[in-house]
């Protein structure tokens, strides 16, 4: 057995598994944290709750809203929808910061309304949805109408994944990649020919 082949794959081996190793044991050990803080319910205090039932939560309003971050184009409007679970027929405003006067509005009991509003150009403006003198729903949104031009391409269905985790499996595949590098050097090795072959002809007598 030659001894540089096997110093040289021994050295492939031990840079191979400092790689490999660490990024393993961080990838598990990642992942097993990950599920365990996910099934952890919190407890009245903010802590784990030992007898795993919820905590107490406030009543719900029987009015609730929501404000598209999308908007419409060449109107310039978005969409508010009220929604209302209640029993009976409620009242509700729709205001923005741009010194227009607020928008009035009654949504029957167990129906839900859409409203278009429509903003200003090139400026951002913050609509807000009260109800009960009190806010219950705020966004900021921009209308970029003029200068969108075309429409915009399709975004990617699929991103590569990115990320710490990403980061420890390449490590991981190169490690790998280092301990076979190695192990073909101690395989190759074995085999080459050993035989060596004259350089110069013998001299004829």
């Amino acid at each position: 057995m030659q001894l540089p082949r096997v110093v040289i794959a021994a050295v492939f081996f031990v840079i191979g598994a400092l790689i490999a190793i660490p990024a393993l044991i961080d990838g598990t050990g990642g992942e097993s944290s990950a599920s365990t803080a996910a099934t952890t319910s919190p407890g009245p205090s903010g802590g784990p709750d030992p007898s795993g039932s919820p905590s107490p939560s406030a009543t719900p309003a029987p009015v609730t809203a929501s404000i598209g971050s999308r908007v419409s184009c060449p109107d310039r409007t978005v969409r508010v929808t009220v929604r209302n679970t209640g029993d009976r027929t409620e009242d509700f405003g729709i205001e923005k910061d741009d010194g227009t006067a607020a928008v009035p509005g009654q949504i029957p009991a167990n129906s839900t309304r859409t409203v278009s509003v429509r903003l200003r150009e090139d400026r951002t403006t913050r609509v807000t949805v009260n109800w009960a003198n009190k806010r219950i729903e705020s966004a900021t949104v921009k209308a970029n109408c003029e200068k969108a031009g075309a429409a915009p391409a399709k975004p990617p269905e699929e991103l590569p994944h990115t990320g710490p985790d990403a980061v420890l499996w390449a490590r991981a595949a190169t490690g790998v990649a280092v301990i076979l590098t190695g192990a073909i050097i101690f395989w190759y090795g074995g085999i080459w020919p050993r035989r060596r072959d004259r350089v110069f002809p013998e001299k004829s007598k």
